[in-house]
């Protein structure tokens, strides 16, 4: 196996964190007491958002975080857990735009899942995975 690139590090941290952030976004917006405390169209957009939606939320960032921590274990199952991410975003974005419309955050979102999925298919082919 072909050791990575430094540059492989950093990007598979960068991710695992901006994951974590949504997984903490996620848990927080599962807590009834934090969404109350929160402004009153966050909370209308929250509690009115239906479940396959909800769980989309939920696969996107896990998702997400599990094909980054699968990504610094050096595992090819990264590129799945990215894919189960990416395919999850876009079913979140599209709801989202449908409700609010259309948002920085929701191209951003789509932009690092690609580059995510994207960056893991390159170090499997690199060699950087087992």
């Amino acid at each position: 196996m072909v050791k990575p690139h430094f540059s492989f590090w950093i990007i598979a941290v960068l991710g695992l964190v901006w994951n974590l952030m949504g997984c903490l976004n996620f848990i927080t917006q599962m807590n009834a007491d934090a969404v109350a405390q929160m402004p009153e169209i966050y909370q209308l957009i929250i509690t009115a958002r239906p479940l396959w939606a909800t769980l989309a939320f939920g696969f996107a960032v896990f998702g997400g975080a599990l094909g980054c921590i699968l990504l610094l274990l050096r595992r090819r199952m990264a590129s799945v857990g990215f894919l189960v991410s990416l395919l999850a975003i876009v079913v979140t974005v599209i709801q989202t735009v449908l409700v609010v419309g259309m948002a920085p955050s929701t191209i951003l979102s789509v932009l690092v899942g690609v580059a995510l999925f994207w960056y893991a298919t390159i170090a499997a082919r690199a060699g950087w995975l087992r």
